[in-house]
């Protein structure tokens, strides 16, 4: 009987949602943050580590092959909406949006960063108080054993499908598609969550990101809405500020962007603040 083969190389960003903002050589830029050096690097070899949805009671992929499930979903919704945006009869339909806000939620606990802090407020559901800062590699590095507990709770049979089911999407929240002029960043924690996580965006190409925005802040039906430039600039800096790993771009950084993210990682005079920070 042939043995079956485990994978090891696993994307905690897929690539089916990553490939979008490659070019036409399946090339991206990346900033890779441990490096601290700008590359040009095939989507396929970023946002992604050895065994990453294991745990010490073995090598079993169970994790690994649950994700991949909700990936291919995912990934034909986000191809049927580029490919379809443009057209007059286009429409994200009711289940299909009830899909991308718990994907979107996955995604967001799916990382590193999003594993610990799942975690860490699980552990101290009484006395946990909400993060005022990002997660940096030095806890990431100190909370392996998080990061295996996630995986474990979450390979047992039904937990990770009935942990799903209660993040229904809320019917104050309405869904946009955001249309950006000027490119879009992502990283390795490509959800981000502003006004309290009652806005949550997900890009998904250089010039289109997911928008589900609590009526409390937002009050607009319309499926479509524009990014002007200082919501631009705040989302992608807002991306720059979560990554752990990799920061990519469509395109070459800017020199904006590039003095941003020297600050933000190299710059032991930087720190955090408005508007991204209410510190």
């Amino acid at each position: 009987m042939n043995k079956k083969v485990m994978t090891k190389k696993q994307h905690y960003y897929p690539r089916c949602l990553l490939k979008h903002f490659a070019d036409e050589h399946d090339k991206v830029n990346v900033y890779i943050r441990k490096a601290n050096r700008v590359s040009k690097m095939n989507y396929e070899k970023i946002c992604v580590s050895n065994y990453s949805y294991e745990s010490d009671d073995g090598v079993d992929n169970i994790l690994e092959n649950k994700l991949a499930v909700y990936e291919e979903k995912m990934g034909s919704i986000i191809d049927y909406i580029l490919k379809n945006i443009t057209s007059p009869n286009f429409t994200v339909t009711n289940e299909q949006q009830e899909f991308l806000y718990q994907y979107m939620w996955l995604q967001y606990i799916r990382t590193d960063a999003g594993r610990i802090n799942f975690v860490t407020v699980h552990e101290n559901l009484f006395s946990y108080k909400p993060r005022t800062l990002p997660i940096e590699l030095t806890e990431i590095n100190d909370s392996t054993e998080k990061i295996k507990k996630f995986n474990k709770l979450f390979k047992q049979d039904r937990i990770l499908e009935s942990y799903l089911t209660l993040l229904k999407k809320p019917d104050t929240m309405n869904f946009h598609i955001a249309i950006s002029e000027e490119n879009l960043l992502t990283s390795d924690n490509p959800v981000i969550g502003t006004d309290e996580w009652r806005r949550i965006v997900l890009p998904i190409c250089p010039f289109f990101c997911l928008e589900f925005t609590d009526s409390s802040i937002d009050v607009t039906q319309n499926m479509f809405t524009k990014l002007g430039p200082d919501n631009i600039r705040y989302l992608n800096e807002a991306t720059i500020n979560t990554a752990n790993y990799f920061v990519i771009s469509n395109k070459p950084f800017t020199l904006a962007q590039g003095t941003y993210l020297y600050n933000r990682f190299k710059n032991p005079n930087w720190t955090f603040s408005k508007p991204h920070f209410d510190i």
